[in-house]
């Protein structure tokens, strides 16, 4: 493993164990219903978080090879539309989202700082590194996270 990034990886690869603490305990009964109008239930979430850690692999592999340098954006909806189905459970999405990043992840791995330093143009946010693509898929999820919780909090207040 590439030691100047062994601490960004392992940060990414946490996000699998973080996602399942946060659905574990949560009613499944409750895993489809949106908390409010216009915001995704916590099943779509997870699955959204899935599929675009699927989609980053993709823009990875285009940084990589110079393939088509401008990194596509599809929008959120998206996502979530071509992943989920009512027939999907929970354990599932979380499975998906594991899988995902541990595979994200041994590709990482293997990658030298020249590697990480390579650039893209994303069109949500410009020109960025690898590394700085690894960092905005953490953030991303963190964000996410933040919103996973407050469902549970919001879904407490309301028993």
């Amino acid at each position: 493993m590439n030691n100047r990034h062994t601490a960004l990886i392992q940060k990414f690869c946490d996000g699998g164990p973080a996602v399942r603490a946060a659905v574990t305990g949560y009613p499944i009964d409750k895993y489809d219903i949106a908390v409010t109008p216009g915001k995704w239930s916590l099943k779509e979430l997870i699955v959204h978080l899935a599929d675009s850690d699927a989609i980053a692999i993709d823009r990875m592999k285009r940084i990589l090879t110079e393939d088509n340098p401008t990194l596509l954006w599809a929008n959120d909806k998206a996502y979530v539309e071509r992943l989920h189905s009512e027939k999907q459970s929970m354990e599932d999405a979380v499975i998906l989202f594991e899988a995902g990043r541990r595979q994200f992840a041994r590709i990482l791995e293997c990658l030298s700082d020249a590697d990480f330093c390579r650039t893209g143009t994303h069109n949500k946010i410009g020109e960025v590194t690898l590394e700085g693509l690894v960092n905005s898929y953490i953030n991303h999820l963190n964000h996410h996270l933040e919103f996973a919780y407050g469902k549970r909090e919001t879904l407490a207040k309301n028993l």
